[in-house]
């Protein structure tokens, strides 16, 4: 019984000195020149399963103000920005926006976004077969031009 005591003031004792480490990035958002411009059912999926990593208007949870998730937070962020950040989508050129609508499809199909670790916090997350339908149109109508 002692250990455990000891064993969990030792534990809380690191999680306060942790909260002093700081991140490789902090909670911050980008400029946004404008969020990705398309058919509303489009939009409202990326809204829903997206945007918190891929653009700068993420909602940022509790958890992600608490070492060390926030540092997996903000890496996860941070590495899904540099990927493609749909706040700067109505900047890319059209070649740039027909290559990223099938990446996009693909890594939805693939499973691997959104990341697991994203839909456990974020049940809503998850993309049905029915909202993949609807992306593989916008894909498909935006690589017909």
């Amino acid at each position: 019984m002692r250990f455990v005591r000891i064993g969990a003031l030792v534990g809380l004792v690191l999680l306060v000195v942790l909260q002093f480490v700081p991140g490789d990035a902090e909670l911050t958002e980008g400029p946004s020149t404008a969020l990705i411009v398309g058919p509303s059912a489009v939009v409202r999926i990326l809204e829903a399963s997206c945007l918190d990593c891929h653009s700068n208007q993420t909602s940022w949870p509790l958890y992600s103000y608490i070492a060390p998730a926030s540092w997996l937070v903000t890496a996860d962020v941070a590495g899904g920005r540099s990927r493609l950040n749909f706040s700067e989508w109505e900047e890319l050129r059209l070649g740039f926006q027909k290559r990223f609508s099938r990446k996009v499809v693909e890594r939805i199909e693939a499973d691997e976004m959104p990341p697991w670790q994203y839909r456990l916090g974020h049940w809503g997350a998850s993309i049905t077969q029915e909202e993949l339908e609807v992306l593989r149109a916008w894909r498909d109508e935006l690589n017909a031009e």
